[in-house]
């Protein structure tokens, strides 16, 4: 399963689960606490939770597992095939954005519901658990929502854009033109592909040969100057 079938599933299983537990929760609160009527260890007559209560409640259960699943698939759908830094910062960055998705989306709708939603207002006691679960959700979302987006956008801005180097790029002469690479990691697989040129017979005729191949990787772009002056040294000392 590729990265962006997993990144897909992963997102679209955890949205569609919090929305599902956000609409079961406003549906639990619209019908308030059914079977109690206020009075401890005594249903009162009248108070009989509706047909659909233990359906929500049971959907309501799944919905947690389900974005559970959906995160975890998510955060572990690897590296992209396009390279670069990976946003959210992996399982930590993933894990803060759910949390702060969760609790801040539920928090908001079970407030904003509470205080417009007529049927929860006559129901029995669900406008104050509403407003208590949404004050108490959003102030334990919104900061990791707020740090998980301030994290990806970061990530966002201090992404690689350079293509990768494709295979067989670098020229089997001098002749040739040797593509730009990032890191020196690459350009010391690009400088073993260079064949040399000077006479190999002596200890100083492969130093010359070397610091060619060396210059030729500077003039391509492929070792900064600070690279090449490292290299140099060591050439010279051995």
């Amino acid at each position: 399963m590729g990265y962006l079938l997993k990144a897909t599933i992963g997102a679209a299983l955890f949205i569609g689960c919090l929305v599902l537990f956000n609409v079961k929760l406003v549906s639990l609160l619209e019908t308030g606490t059914c079977a109690s009527g206020n009075v401890p260890y005594d249903i009162a007559p009248g108070y009989q939770c509706p047909e659909h209560t233990g359906r929500d409640i049971l959907l309501l259960t799944a919905s947690i597992f389900g974005m559970l699943i959906g995160g975890g698939i998510f955060a572990l759908r690897g590296e992209s095939s396009r390279g670069g830094r990976r946003a959210l910062g992996g399982m930590f960055g993933a894990g803060t954005l759910a949390w702060g998705l969760f609790f801040t989306a539920t928090g908001a709708t079970a407030l904003i519901s509470s205080l417009t939603d007529q049927a929860i207002k006559n129901s029995n006691g669900g406008q104050a658990g509403g407003i208590i679960v949404g004050a108490t959700f959003i102030v334990m979302g919104l900061p990791a929502l707020l740090f998980a987006l301030w994290g990806l956008i970061g990530s966002l801005g201090r992404r690689d854009e350079r293509p990768a180097m494709p295979a067989g790029t670098a020229s089997t002469g001098f002749g040739g033109t040797l593509s730009q690479v990032s890191g020196f990691g690459a350009a010391r697989q690009m400088w073993s592909r260079v064949p040399a040129t000077g006479a190999t017979g002596s200890s100083s005729g492969s130093q010359i040969s070397k610091l060619e191949r060396l210059q030729k990787l500077r003039e391509s772009g492929a070792l900064s100057d600070a690279e090449f002056e490292r290299e140099k040294a060591k050439i010279l000392s051995e």
